[in-house]
């Protein structure tokens, strides 16, 4: 196992809900001139979410346990979902292994914005789930590669969250929203019922 010393020593502290201290595109940079090259691949290739199909390893057992539980836990939202619309969800469920974290995750985070589910309080749920995932994953470790995907994973929950802003959403909901009200209006003009 490949231990970066010198790399983590200067990489700045993360913490939920704090600002990001650099760029991804700065950190990978980094990560060039400090890592071996086929770790420095890993790192470029990590991302929150996995494919649709089942990933082969990655050569990080953090990363794979990570997007193992991904996997499992995207599959119980939508057998959340499908139960709650009295629908089927088989179409929507990916291939993955019965994840016992997962499913304790996903109920807590259900729970958790059960009463004010506007979806930036779902995307904040699920982003302190995944950080707490990672942290478990990486354990005490601070100099060892897992530690470095573990950073790079939680840097880009910290990107994720700092995108979403009101300015964001109101730029993303205006037009929709404009949509929206012009349908109604056709609608009443005509007659019709929507």
């Amino acid at each position: 196992m490949s231990r970066y010393y010198y790399f983590a020593a200067t990489l700045p502290t993360l913490q939920f809900g704090g600002s990001f201290p650099m760029p991804s595109a700065e950190f990978l940079r980094r990560g060039r001139i400090h890592l071996r090259p086929s770790d420095c691949g890993i790192l470029e290739k990590a991302k929150l979410r996995s494919d649709p199909e089942l990933p082969p390893p990655t050569g990080s057992a953090l990363l794979d346990r990570y997007y193992a539980w991904e996997r499992a836990l995207r599959n119980e939202f939508v057998a959340a979902r499908a139960h709650r619309l009295g629908r089927s969800g088989e179409r929507w469920i990916r291939p993955a292994e019965k994840d016992d974290d997962a499913v304790r995750d996903s109920r807590a985070i259900l729970h958790a914005v059960a009463d004010s589910a506007t979806p930036l309080d779902v995307e904040i749920a699920l982003e302190a789930a995944r950080w707490a995932l990672i942290e478990r994953l990486r354990g005490r470790t601070v100099f060892d590669f897992e530690s470095i995907v573990a950073y790079r994973l939680q840097l880009l929950i910290l990107e994720h969250l700092g995108a979403l802003t009101a300015e964001r959403g109101e730029t993303n909901f205006l037009p929709i929203y404009a949509v929206l009200l012009e349908a109604a209006r056709t609608s009443e003009q005509s007659g019709d019922s929507p």
